[in-house]
């Protein structure tokens, strides 16, 4: 008897050994995939953040090759003429919206400088064509965005970004070029290169490996890449992920760390990005996950231990009962509660069985509740779902609605205006075909004056679907034009005041945007209200910009008419209502319309406040 027990003390010994050691090499190779995994989506993350900067700065540089471009596109070039008048004033242009804070210059096809702005005494007709991103550019006829360069003899450090200049004819006619001083805090700020804390750093490097502009000011205009291992991964275009050293000095010693290197190359210019931090920061989450996984692999370790001298100690107690009542819970009977045995091994574990078969009741209806809610989310979220296809199908129906009603109403301007008056010419031109002896100055006035008007409704048609002002005056004068065109005519007075920094810009999208939900708040005034007074008012703060709208006409049920302009896509009457709210969420804003029949309207319009610049950048 006493052998059976040392065997079956054995053999459960053995399994539970045999059990623990397996969960325990699972739990370590489980726990290594998680930490290698960890790592890597750490440096995936901190690649996709190298290759965001890296989109910033090639959209930064493309924008500004433009610039130089649009001096060429501006029609303004011809050196033969004598006049520099008009070349002054496109490379103005180009200066004041560009990052070209050096200057702008302009050489004519022997690499003489014709222009220069801001104008620098003394450098007019030098001939700079020993410059080696200018000569390459004279040379190909194809842009440059140069590396660092030296100029002699003030050894002052520049960028060059150059293109070829076109005369008003498409001929070449000599090169257009912008300086950028890497020293300038601006750029840093305009390449969005932040600061990644004491130990790293956001570094923008040229193909010779100096570092051009960098999150750490001090770095800039050094020199990192002593083997030209980053100038060859450059030329490759490819992208790198590997770990370095970095030296630095911290207090009396110089510190060597173990740092994590990112480098992106750039697709528009020959430099890259290169992002490096201590590898103590960029792994501290997988490094903290590893110890943790360690600890409770030992805490596992242990208690295995434990419990495997527990159960061998003793099995003088009914296991058979155990036994049975492990079958009873395997088959899903857990019902009948597990009777314990005295306080020794075999009697916690008889407790252990009795609150795994608790706890197991208690997760089976846990799941069974959670699968009811789960059942009834997934209900719910469908009935989202629909809805949301319904007010999606009905929006797209709107949207075509609204772009015919916009056909029909240009083609019906053209109808009556331009098309009658281009008639009416048409028959002063046949009559004055079978007269010609009948031809005199006040017939060729008249006609004159039909073709104006007629040239003037055309314009006014343009100006409503995209008005010039807005480009190139901005957003105050596009709105006060609003308010002349459509409400001072119809006798209308109106107030119109801008409360904040009056030449600010937002993003294209974002004016164009407004400006619509402006334009159409206009017109409903002007067509429906009946008011005699309008107030606007465009305020802006720190954050965000407010937009106010009111009017003492005649006013409506806003309420009644939204409600049915949402249920019934052929009630017109609020689909201009319903555009302006969707406009305003493009943007990000919130939109009030406070309305009641014989008390006006006021239209509340806020979102937040995100700039381009100023009108005079």
């Amino acid at each position: 008897m006493g052998e059976k027990k040392g065997s079956l003390r054995k053999r459960i010994a053995l399994a539970i050994l045999f059990g623990m050691s397996f969960i325990l090499l699972s739990y370590a190779a489980v726990s290594t995939y998680i930490v290698n995994t960890t790592i890597a989506k750490s440096q995936e993350h901190k690649l996709a953040m190298a290759r965001l900067i890296r989109n910033r700065i090639d959209t930064v540089v493309q924008e500004n090759i433009n610039r130089l471009y649009d001096i060429s596109l501006s029609g303004s070039v011809d050196f033969t003429d004598k006049n520099i008048e008009p070349e002054r004033r496109a490379v103005r242009i180009a200066y004041r919206y560009s990052i070209f804070r050096d200057g702008v210059f302009l050489l004519d096809r022997g690499g003489n400088i014709v222009l220069n702005y801001p104008d620098r005494i003394g450098e007019r007709a030098v001939n700079v064509l020993g410059v080696e991103p200018i000569g390459r550019t004279v040379s190909m006829g194809k842009p440059v965005v140069s590396n660092l360069y030296t100029l002699n003899p003030s050894g002052r450090k520049v960028l060059f970004v150059l293109v070829p200049l076109r005369d008003r004819n498409g001929e070449f006619a000599g090169t257009a070029g912008g300086e950028i001083d890497p020293t300038d805090p601006l750029l840093t700020q305009m390449l969005n290169l932040v600061d990644l804390g004491e130990k790293g750093f956001i570094d923008i490097i040229d193909s010779n490996g100096m570092i051009i502009a960098s999150s750490k000011a001090s770095r800039t205009l050094t020199q990192i890449d002593h083997n030209r291992v980053l100038s060859s991964i450059m030329a490759e275009k490819r992208e790198v992920v590997r770990r370095c050293h970095h030296c630095h000095d911290s207090g009396k010693r110089r510190e060597k760390t173990n740092n994590v290197l990112l480098f992106v190359p750039l697709e528009t210019a020959p430099w890259g990005v290169s992002i490096q931090e201590s590898e103590d920061e960029v792994f501290a989450p997988a490094l903290k996950l590893r110890k943790t996984f360690i600890a409770f692999g030992i805490l596992f370790l242990g208690t295995a231990l434990a419990l495997t001298i527990g159960i061998t100690r003793s099995i003088v107690n009914p296991i058979n009962e155990l036994a049975l009542a492990a079958d009873q819970i395997s088959k899903g009977d857990m019902s009948h509660s597990v009777k314990v045995h005295g306080n020794d091994e075999i009697g916690v574990l008889s407790q252990s069985f009795e609150s795994m078969r608790t706890k197991l009741l208690e997760s089976l209806e846990s799941i069974r509740k959670h699968n009811l809610e789960l059942e009834s989310r997934v209900r719910e979220r469908t009935i989202q779902i629909e809805k949301s296809q319904d007010r999606v199908k009905n929006l797209l129906e709107q949207v075509i609605t609204t772009q015919e009603d916009e056909r029909k109403r240009i083609a019906r301007e053209l109808h009556d205006m331009t098309l009658q008056d281009l008639s009416v010419i048409l028959m002063k031109i046949d009559m004055c075909k079978l007269r010609p002896d009948q031809i005199s100055s006040e017939k060729v006035d008249e006609m004159r004056n039909i073709t104006m008007k007629s040239l003037d409704g055309v314009v006014k048609i343009i100006q409503n679907l995209r008005p010039s002002l807005l480009d190139d005056l901005g957003m105050k004068s596009a709105i006060r034009w609003l308010l002349d065109n459509h409400l001072k005519e119809k006798g209308v007075e109106y107030f119109f005041n801008v409360i904040g920094a009056e030449d600010m810009r937002f993003r294209p999208e974002v004016e164009i945007t407004l400006f619509r939900i402006i334009q159409e708040a206009i017109m409903n005034i002007a067509k429906h209200s009946k008011a005699e007074h309008v107030f606007v008012i465009f305020r802006m703060n720190n954050t965000n910009v407010h937009v106010d709208i009111e009017d003492d006409g005649a006013g409506f049920d806003f309420e009644s008419l939204f409600h049915q302009t949402m249920h019934n896509t052929k009630d017109r009457r609020g689909l201009g209502l319903l555009g302006m709210m969707e406009r305003v969420s493009l943007i990000g804003g919130d939109i009030k319309i406070c309305s009641s029949p014989g008390k006006g309207t006021r239209i509340t319009v806020k979102f937040p406040l995100e700039f381009t610049g100023t009108e005079d950048a």
